[in-house]
This record gives C-alpha cells, structure tokens and sequence, in this order.
C-alpha cells in the first residue's frame, strides 16, 4: 500500500496566492486586490531606493534598486492609501478583501 498524503488534496487560496507589486519608471503596478493577511512582494526595478509606506502605517517596506522583499497586508478588509518615503509623486492604493 501506498501512503496518502496527509491534509486537503487541493491547496488553500491562501498559500496558492502569490502577490506582486511591481515598481518601474517611477510607477507602481499591482494587482487589484489582495486577500486579509497575504504576503505581498514588492519588486523594484529602478535604479533607485523606493518604499512602499502606507498612510496610516500599517505597513512600510523599503525596497532598495533591483531587489524585492515582501510584507504581510492588512488583516482588516478595505483601500489602503499608500506612497514612496523619498518620492512623493509616487502613490497607490492597496485593497484588502
């Protein structure tokens, strides 16, 4: 006999989810929405330091030229405002589900 594998056969939306900010040319580009909680990555593509800072603080990632990293988004549902610390022209909006 063979062994089964142990917990559901199909994946939860939840860990399946991959999430990505994209920043290029001084733009944010992302997906519509994300679910209460998820990991979102923040990929930078410029050649200079961005962030990721919310308006009401509840999340603020740093991302520096050519790299990623990732933050956990709000668990409480709705639009979150957010915008770059050292660009101020730059802004967006995060909406949790």
């Amino acid at each position: 006999m063979s062994a089964s594998p142990t917990g559901p056969t199909t994946g939860s939306p939840e860990t399946a989810v991959e999430l990505t900010i994209h920043i290029e040319s001084f733009a944010y580009t992302g997906p519509d929405s994300v679910p209460a909680g998820a990991t979102v990555t923040v990929m930078n593509m410029d050649a200079q330091a961005h962030t990721v800072t919310s308006d009401d603080g509840s999340f603020d990632a740093v991302v520096k030229p050519g790299n990623s990293v990732t933050f956990t988004s709000p668990k409480k549902p709705g639009s979150y405002t957010y915008h770059c610390t050292y660009h101020s022209s730059m802004q967006g909006t995060l909406v949790v589900k």
